[in-house]
């Protein structure tokens, strides 16, 4: 069946022309000057701490596994103190203060003892725009529970140390903390090194590990002043990356982490197996600063960030001067 339009045709389009052409009252937009259907701006926008899980360890302590998101397209810089703290104060300080764009997963943890068990760590954020956000650690959410088994093709984090007098070895968000303090002026390269050794079992009749199993160490600043900027240089002992493969480059990896997803670059050093681990970087500014190292074996099948496996984290402190 047909239908006729009986009002004249250059009358209505005159009358939709003029509409869409008209300007909206300023009443229309929203409170950041914009149009009700724009798409949002990418700055100004809120990090959120988040509960990633909780490992029951071994010895009777608990682990909780915090990471953020951060909804900007920049990074963001929240100091520790009234804007960036966790409670009880007895955890806190280890905490990022530098944040980068998109999903972090696991970028640090806090143990308690089993006598503390019951109590809630809360991590809270007070955003430049005023919002408050704020996670609880607790280990009474079974949804949230992780475990240190292997997964379904035997991978376990990495083993992860610090060749500084130290017999501790890292495993998992936990990580490890170099006792070293490094020191460096702004500006010129430091030489940060860590040691790597992937342990997961390796099926040999299964193609994917004749070859043995490409460890990554991702490096980025976790705590550093505002403004701070790291840039990371090849050593010279790094075998070149390969091309970025799977999603993101991460093999079995989450697209969606910032720190998986990124391809091959300076700030990724890979190892086949076991081996050290060395990167150059210089920083921006002066101050006290903190670089995470994640070591991940992403590029095995079983192998990602979804459930907290498999990486491990290591820490290093570095006072940079003028």
């Amino acid at each position: 069946m047909k239908v006729r339009l009986t009002v004249g045709g250059a009358a209505l389009g005159f009358l939709l022309s003029s509409a869409l052409a008209a300007p909206a009252p300023a009443a229309a937009q929203g409170p950041d000057g914009r149009w009700p259907l724009q798409p949002s701006s990418g700055v100004g926008r809120v990090v959120a701490p988040f509960l990633d899980g909780w490992y029951a360890n071994e010895d009777g302590t608990y682990s909780y596994s915090f990471g953020y998101l951060n909804l900007n397209d920049e990074v963001v810089y929240l100091p520790v103190g009234e804007a960036n703290f966790i409670d009880p104060a007895q955890y806190n300080g280890m905490q990022p203060t530098v944040f980068h764009p998109g999903k972090t997963r696991g970028v640090f943890a806090v143990t308690v003892p089993a006598s503390q068990a019951d109590v809630d760590v809360w991590w809270t954020l007070t955003n430049p725009n005023g919002e408050v956000t704020k996670v609880p650690g607790r280990n009474s959410w079974n949804a949230y529970q992780l475990d240190w088994l292997p997964r379904p093709h035997g991978s376990v984090p990495p083993r992860v140390w610090f060749d500084d007098g130290n017999d501790v070895i890292g495993r998992g968000p936990p990580g490890v903390t170099s006792q070293r303090t490094l020191t460096v002026a702004a500006g010129s390269p430091l030489l940060v090194e860590v040691e790597v050794e992937d342990i997961s079992t390796n099926d040999l009749s299964d193609a994917r590990f004749r070859n043995g199993t490409e460890l990554r160490v991702n490096w980025s600043i976790m705590q550093g002043p505002v403004g701070s900027e790291a840039e990371f240089t090849r050593h010279e002992s790094t075998m070149i990356p390969e091309p970025p493969r799977g999603r993101g480059g991460a093999g079995g990896g989450a697209a969606g982490d910032s720190a998986q997803a990124r391809g091959p670059g300076p700030d990724i050093v890979p190892v086949q197996d076991r081996g050290t681990a060395r990167v150059f970087v210089s920083f921006s500014l002066p101050g006290e600063y903190v670089l995470v190292g994640q070591v991940d074996n992403h590029r095995r099948p079983d192998s990602s960030s979804g459930d907290q496996c498999c990486w491990t984290n290591a820490y290093v402190r570095v006072n940079v001067t003028q």
